[in-house]
């Protein structure tokens, strides 16, 4: 694995920027040393999570931005996503594989992240809006 490197990126809220950090994350993931299928499997988790933070989290606002901080670590990757909405209740989103839901053009994001990464948190800063915590560990042996 790498020594610790850490990038930080702050964009406005424009979907058109979300390639740039997906970029990002696969290159950290690569430098961390996880495989080709991990490094896609974890720029789609970020893709995803910097999406939700630019539609939902911050409205499109393109005057509000969003925070990404790509961290190895010494078990694998951190990653933090920013955004300056108001947070939300991840345990109240509607469950994408209802019935009901399975026809929707939209709401599988969060289960994306969640099989994608080992672990995913939230945490809502008053003021500061929602932060997401993505992390995936590096396979020992």
């Amino acid at each position: 694995m790498a020594a610790e490197t850490s990038v930080k990126l702050v964009i406005p809220s424009r979907v058109r920027l979300v390639d740039l950090v997906h970029s990002a994350a696969e290159k950290i993931a690569e430098i961390a040393g996880f495989s080709d299928d991990e490094m896609l499997n974890i720029g789609l988790a970020v893709r995803e999570a910097v999406i939700n933070a630019i539609k939902h989290g911050n409205g499109e606002d393109a005057s509000k931005e969003v925070e990404i901080l790509l961290e190895v670590t010494g078990r694998g990757l951190r990653v933090r996503i920013q955004d300056g909405g108001a947070g939300f209740d991840p345990e109240g989103t509607p469950d994408p594989t209802a019935e009901d839901n399975l026809l929707q053009t939209s709401g599988r994001g969060l289960l994306l992240i969640r099989a994608f990464v080992d672990d995913v948190r939230f945490n809502y800063k008053q003021g500061r809006g929602m932060e997401v915590t993505l992390e995936k560990a590096l396979k020992t042996g």
